[in-house]
């Protein structure tokens, strides 16, 4: 069962659902854009340095109220958020290297570059930034899932993973034009499921309470 820390009160839960807020900016704006609601770079283009600094200073805020619980929770899943994407990529190099696969599954990373600049999936900075949004939304899933579960047991984060995973398959991939093959649906279903255990052990590890 998940171990909710003891006498958490209105001021950690405010933290928290701002914190929540800021970090799931990355992945509301892909899904506003997918429900042709607002363009991507919009919300990116306007929220993301806002959010990232907010982040920071809630931590801030967090350690000078001795706010122990939320910045704990929040410094493990900034971190672990980043080494399960590192986990959820590593897998999907391993799984291409070893030619059982036909397709890209680093596909989409230039395609969140297009929808974030405008520019060619081709041109350099298109890259860079496809890939700093990837890594963006891993940490922001990081920080939603640990402000939540805190150190719960590591399958909490798994579920957490194919939950996300799910929504991926059922939403996005018209966006990128990948063609829903076995294949595609289960190298994605090996990532996520890679990330999802990476973070929860991390998780149930790293943070106290």
């Amino acid at each position: 069962m998940i171990r909710i820390a003891p006498n958490l009160g209105p001021r950690h839960w405010l933290l928290t659902g701002i914190a929540f807020v800021c970090a799931s900016v990355s992945i509301v704006a892909l899904l506003l854009h997918v429900n042709g609601w607002l363009p991507m770079y919009f919300l990116v283009d306007v929220l993301a340095a806002p959010s990232l600094v907010l982040l920071l200073l809630l931590g801030i805020y967090a350690a000078r109220i001795n706010a122990a619980v939320f910045l704990d929770r929040l410094i493990v899943g900034a971190w672990g958020g980043l080494a399960a994407t590192l986990a959820y990529d590593a897998i999907r190099l391993a799984i291409r290297a070893s030619n059982l696969i036909s397709f890209n599954p680093f596909q989409t990373h230039p395609a969140f570059g297009r929808l974030i600049t405008g520019l060619p999936e081709s041109d350099l900075t298109a890259i860079l930034v496809g890939w700093a949004y990837h890594f963006w939304n891993g940490f922001g899933f990081g920080i939603m899932y640990t402000l939540i579960a805190g150190n719960a047991r590591w399958y909490y984060a798994l579920a957490w993973a194919m939950f996300l995973e799910i929504g991926w398959l059922t939403a996005l991939p018209g966006t990128f034009q990948l063609r829903m093959s076995p294949e595609v649906v289960a190298v994605s279903f090996i990532g996520h499921g890679a990330y999802g255990i990476v973070l929860g052990l991390l998780a149930q590890r790293f943070i106290r309470a």
